[in-house]
């Protein structure tokens, strides 16, 4: 018993070290795009219909660090605000994969190899689902986008940090605080407000330094928190108790082991941070990285929350092409590097596992960020109490 606490204990903890140098860049990088990327350059990216909308979603979502359930409010506000429908799609298949911190987070654990096919997989994910529904799922006359109703979403947190808040009647300066999304009746339009008194004619204000700090390393890390920590358990339970020939023979590479990866991750809640090392530690079992990259893909981007939604902003036949879309890539590239690494899976997960030793400034860099996960969702929910109480 002790020996297994010990390893359990050593095997999370490596990883924990592993990223964090990585993690805590990529907050910091977070932060600053939160500053840099306004509500409106969103909308005159992704409002105009074609295949230059889509790509343009899908460039716009693959840094962005937003986990499953937070690009879902976000998602309904640029559906709300006139995108269409493939470039809401594409944004929706695209983000949830990937983001500045996962991608950081995927290059310390999976090397630079596998992050590289991850953000290009993200990326022609997002364009090819979202030009077909675009081809296929037109908007007609009588169903505008801006006639869309938004999506009711247990969480919008992370939405409300981003400050892509679904317009209203007219354009306003506030964000919402609430968990729904909300829109104005059309009856109380006021087309009578003069400039020089009405708020909404003002110009949003500009986001500072301190409004990127606060997002990067308090918002954000508190969003992932719970997620990252129970990722980060499982993978280290995993790392323990299943041996490293475990998955072999069909069930390492091929048909099965691209049907195993995809039958985990298509019911699973997981955000594209907390999928790393659960990841890594199927790989160290034996699990091929054409697989692995399957359960990478899958996950984030087809739990039950996101088809829900895709369902009720886009529809039934934009749900079937767009998890049509994810599984067919994902086992596509799932192949194509499994070909590309022209090696044993089991050697390979053997040898990114025995390359995990933290250096020094990694286990001081693993101390931080979780003393920063702990103090950001602590902070989180201290916010919380205190909007409940004064509502």
């Amino acid at each position: 018993m002790n020996n297994f606490i010990t390893s359990f204990a050593r095997n999370t903890w490596d990883m924990v070290a592993e990223m964090a140098p990585y993690l805590l860049f990529g907050f910091a990088f977070a932060g600053l795009l939160h500053i840099l990327i306004r509500k409106d350059f969103v909308q005159h990216w992704l409002g105009k219909p074609g295949l230059g909308g889509v790509i343009k979603a899908s460039v716009l979502g693959v840094p962005m660090p937003l986990c499953s359930c937070a690009v879902i409010p976000v998602a309904a506000s640029l559906r709300k605000s006139g995108a269409t429908r493939g470039a809401t799609a594409s944004f929706l298949s695209s983000t949830p994969q990937t983001g500045i911190d996962s991608i950081l987070a995927t290059y310390a654990l999976l090397g630079g190899l596998f992050t590289m096919v991850r953000i290009a997989v993200a990326f022609v994910t997002g364009i090819v689902t979202g030009y077909i529904i675009e081809l296929f799922c037109k908007d007609t006359p009588s169903t505008p986008a801006a006639s869309i109703k938004p999506v009711v979403v247990p969480n919008s947190a992370n939405f409300a940090a981003l400050s892509l808040a679904p317009p209203t009647h007219t354009p306003t300066m506030g964000l919402p605080t609430g968990p729904l999304i909300r829109t104005a009746p059309e009856d109380q339009t006021d087309t009578t407000a003069k400039p020089d008194t009405c708020c909404c004619s003002r110009p949003a204000p500009k986001r500072k330094p301190i409004d990127a700090l606060r997002y990067g390393f308090v918002t954000l890390p508190s969003d992932l928190a719970t997620s990252l920590i129970i990722g980060l358990v499982l993978a280290g339970l995993i790392t323990t108790l299943l041996p490293t020939d475990l998955l072999s023979g069909s069930f390492s590479t091929g048909p099965l082991a691209f049907l195993l990866a995809t039958a985990i991750s298509l019911p699973l809640y997981v955000c594209a941070t907390a999928s790393i090392p659960m990841a890594y530690a199927l790989m160290a079992a034996g699990l091929s990285p054409g697989a692995a990259l399957v359960f990478l893909i899958a996950g984030p981007a087809t739990n039950t929350a996101t088809i829900v939604t895709v369902w009720k902003m886009l529809g039934r036949r934009a749900t079937a092409i767009y998890l049509l879309c994810l599984l067919l890539i994902s086992w596509l590239a799932g192949w194509l590097l499994n070909s590309a690494l022209k090696q044993d899976a089991d050697a390979s997960a053997m040898h990114a596992h025995g390359s995990m030793h933290p250096s020094l400034w990694q286990h001081a860099t693993g101390i931080l960020l979780i003393g920063l996960l702990v103090f950001s969702y602590w902070k989180s929910r201290q916010q919380t109490t205190k909007s409940c109480c004064a509502g």
